[in-house]
């Protein structure tokens, strides 16, 4: 392959030795060329590395010759016209000239003779950098494509040309992974290698903040000359304070002044922008900033940066009137941000939502802040809009709307915060930052995404604002008992609840009574029925949380008494008689299932399946807590999935003393299920400690946790149980790899060579007969069966039965796995025998004739 420049043309970029990642999009560039496509448009924001990769992958098309022609549009003055183009193609396509042709002529003659039909190499044309020039550019290479039958156009551009046929491969921002390792790279050229292990947090974040833009990074990388991580890291703060945008880069006679710094790179593609795109683009500088969530593992992403509804950013953004930007018009224009690369999509199953990158954000909020009164405005409707859905949340999830609203919540949390945040700073409106915050804990939304550290803290500094209704206030001092209760924070819980008491007008002291009948609302009642289920394990919960139920019901709030019915099952469940527990549980499961709300189902059949254990009937427990436990995981419900893996260690606790001893396989079965128990409750532990929670402040929780774990140590006895617990805490949380195991689709034989399991597990190796021991030594140095057989003048039969027994003795489930099992002692011996393992032989085909 050649590439061909004219003197004084702009030559097409070398291979970058520090060239990253795009695997995928290289193959999708191979592919398409290899397909001989007329028309290839690499689409991404600037600085995002379109002409690199371009660049890097035609160098890389080996075995598929073509003569490459680069031409660099960038020198170009914005909205040139066709003419300026076509001189551009000429100047790279043409060598030497001496004729009285035109520029236009010579290059439509020169082409013509390169890209005829049965030319010997295709010509690929590479139009880089197009977007400042989109028309003229999308009307010449229709004409050239039309002329030319053989010739293949390849384009980088911020917005693609829009021809019929045009192919597309977007650039997305890099791996985390990727963009650490461009860090590094980068740093070491600044003479500022970044490889200390300590630091790589620190380069993770920043390059996070930098949504793992190539070109951002560079830039921060080139900071270190100057300036160490940590301070790197303070500049991007994401608030007013961030100075991103005012970083450049070394300048020279061959740079970029589009690439001189992250503000050059987003100006010149807004400035390509009609009026009102930089109007809308400006205003959504009011939301918070999205993320990539694609590049990342979504199922442990905790949400919240992944942009916002249409409906939201009309409410925001449009004006009132027709004239501006107009409700009906936000749609179109945001298509055509997102075309322009400007605003990032985020399409989901059944949405799509609209955000600006953090850098982004920043350079349309710097252009919003000199129109002070706008922007004051913009800040108050996006609070607004989201105090509004909050509370439509609180009196509507109880039915089938339910996940929608939960996801809403989840993916919503950071504009959440911003406009919490925004409220606490305007005096007029802190009562709207509180009404968000104990909103969002009245829909268990901290629940349901896993951190109350955030809603909790919220909460707290919204109330020492001091500026809300007292009702509200003490909705609040409640929903804060009730976050403390679960973290554990028991004297913080007694305290505000105790704040709430005085508040309504009552003795504190009261409270010491636990079960007082002095009218209270109902989350002060909910409150108190926590703390009297979880802190005292006293039976009078039930009726605490029965009380608050037809508090809430009088009120009119349908979601608050489905709540109180769920805590007043769980009580019941847990405190109560057969019978009360038996009926509770069973309506409130029955009232779940006709509300068609699947969070709220889980947990009643959670509620159900506990009732069903302490009644003496765990085996029906047992699926109720498998189903449960499914919804949850589809939901991405990391609290709800915790108890139910406890409450199937419960469950099968008390299923050991029902099994028929004389029955059967009465004894494999009871050490089958006590092996489980062990296993759940180490793995139960993991998850707990990586969520933070603290099992030994949620009082009936603890109890029957301890006594499934001494239930099945009978069983097992100390050692075994241990050696089980420490299978279970070592499953990996980042594969579900627990909860897996407990809905029954995760075997421990099945576990890869590797795992973090084997190394918990003693060596079983020495229950291997001697003939054995030698079999798997084979095996684990890669010997066939049928190798195996002739080395040990045996049949294959009985290497096949030998095989087996290893298998069966290891606990493993392939001869893979043999290899990472194989004591110290023995590896000398497995080394040898690789060295010697037989090599297979190829059959050659018969000459002709032989």
């Amino acid at each position: 392959m050649s590439v061909r420049s004219a003197p004084g043309a702009t030559a097409a970029p070398g291979a970058v030795n520090e060239f990253v990642g795009r695997t995928d999009e290289m193959r999708r560039i191979a592919s398409l060329l290899a397909d001989s496509v007329r028309l290839l448009t690499v689409i991404g924001p600037g600085g995002i590395g379109k002409t690199r990769l371009v660049a890097e992958a035609l160098s890389r098309l080996e075995g598929q010759p073509r003569q490459v022609y680069w031409v660099r549009l960038d020198r170009l003055a914005r909205d040139a016209d066709a003419a300026a183009i076509e001189d551009e193609l000429a100047r790279a396509v043409i060598g030497a000239d001496f004729s009285g042709r035109s520029a236009r002529e010579a290059m439509v003659d020169t082409l013509r003779a390169m890209a005829g039909p049965g030319r010997a190499l295709p010509v690929v044309l590479v139009l880089d950098s197009c977007e400042h020039v989109l028309d003229s550019a999308a009307a010449v290479t229709a004409e050239l494509l039309e002329a030319f039958g053989e010739l293949t156009v390849v384009v980088t551009s911020r917005t693609q040309l829009g021809w019929v046929d045009e192919y597309l491969v977007p650039v997305p921002p890099l791996s985390r992974q990727q963009a650490v390792t461009l860090f590094r790279g980068r740093a070491a050229v600044a003479g500022h290698p970044a490889d200390d292990p300590a630091q790589l947090p620190i380069v993770e974040e920043i390059c996070r903040h930098l949504h793992d833009h190539p070109l951002c990074i560079r830039l921060a990388a080139a900071r270190l000359s100057r300036r160490t991580l940590p301070m790197i890291l303070d500049e991007l703060s994401g608030g007013p304070g961030d100075s991103r945008l005012d970083w450049t880069s070394a300048t020279g006679p061959a740079a970029d002044p589009r690439h001189s710094g992250i503000g050059a790179v987003i100006a010149w593609s807004v400035d390509l922008c009609e009026a009102r795109e930089r109007l809308l683009f400006e205003r959504m500088s009011v939301f918070a900033a999205g993320h990539e969530q694609t590049r990342s593992n979504d199922d442990e992403a905790p949400g919240g940066g992944a942009g916002a509804e249409l409906a939201a950013i009309v409410a925001v953004c449009a004006d009132d009137t027709n004239a501006g930007l107009a409700p009906g018009d936000i749609e179109e224009l945001l298509e055509r941000l997102v075309d322009r690369s400007l605003v990032t999509l985020h399409l989901g199953a059944e949405s799509a939502r609209y955000s600006l990158p953090e850098s982004f954000r920043l350079f349309g909020a710097r252009r919003l802040r000199a129109r002070a009164d706008e922007r004051i405005s913009l800040i108050a409707r996006h609070r607004r809009y989201y105090r509004d859905r909050v509370l439509r949340a609180g009196s509507q999830w109880f039915g089938a709307g339910e996940p929608e609203i939960l996801e809403w919540a989840r993916i919503s949390w950071d504009n959440l915060e911003l406009a919490v945040h925004g409220a606490l700073e305007d005096d007029d409106a802190a009562t709207a930052g509180l009404e968000i915050a104990v909103g969002l804990i009245a829909v268990r939304v901290p629940f349901f995404r896993g951190s109350l550290r955030e809603s909790r803290r919220w909460t707290e500094h919204a109330l020492a604002a001091d500026r809300a209704p007292a009702s509200l206030r003490v909705t609040a001092l409640a929903m804060l008992a009730w976050i403390c209760l679960c973290q554990g924070d028991h004297d913080e819980a007694g305290n505000l609840l105790d704040r709430c008491v005085a508040l309504c007008g009552a003795d504190p002291e009261e409270r010491a009574e636990r079960s007082g009948d002095r009218e209270l609302p109902a989350p002060v009642d909910f409150a108190r029925g926590c703390e009297l289920m979880l802190v005292h394990r006293d039976p009078r919960a039930v009726a605490v949380f029965a009380r608050a139920r037809a508090r809430a019901t009088a009120a009119g709030d349908l979601c608050g008494a489905a709540q109180c019915e769920l805590f007043e099952a769980l009580a019941a469940a847990f405190l109560a008689e057969p019978e009360p527990a038996l009926r509770i549980t069973g309506r409130h499961l029955e009232n779940a299932v006709a509300a068609n709300a699947r969070w709220a189902r889980s947990w009643a059949e959670l509620a159900r399946a506990i009732a069903l254990i302490r009644c003496g009937d765990p085996e029906r427990a047992l699926p109720l807590g498998r189903n449960a436990l499914a919804a949850q995981l589809a939901m991405r419900d990391a609290w709800g999935t915790v108890w139910a893996v406890h409450i199937r260690a419960w469950a099968l606790g008390a299923t050991l003393s029902t099994i028929d001893g004389s029955a059967r396989g009465a004894d494999e079965l009871r050490v089958e299920r006590a092996t489980e128990i062990a296993r759940l409750i180490g793995g139960a532990a993991t998850l707990r400690a990586r969520l933070g929670v603290r099992l030994d402040s949620l009082g009936p929780f603890a109890a029957e946790t301890e006594t499934a774990a001494e239930t099945a140590r009978a069983v097992l006895r100390p050692a075994a149980f241990a050696t089980a617990e420490r299978e279970g805490a070592a499953l990996r949380p980042e594969f579900r790899e627990v909860e897996r195991m407990a809905l029954g689709i995760l075997s421990m034989t099945r576990l890869p060579a590797g795992h973090p399991v084997w190394r918990q597990r003693p060596s079983r190796w020495h229950e291997l007969s001697a003939a054995e021991q030698d079999v798997a030594v084979l095996a684990a140095a890669g010997w066939t069966n049928t190798a195996i057989a002739t080395r040990r003048g045996s049949s294959i039969r009985t290497v096949d039965v030998q095989m087996a027994a290893v298998l069966h003795k290891l606990m493993i489930g392939t001869r893979a796995d043999i290899a990472a099992l194989v004591p110290a002692g023995y590896r000398d011996a497995v080394a040898a025998a690789a060295a010697r393992r037989p090599r297979r032989s190829r059959r050659r085909a018969p000459r002709p004739g032989a």
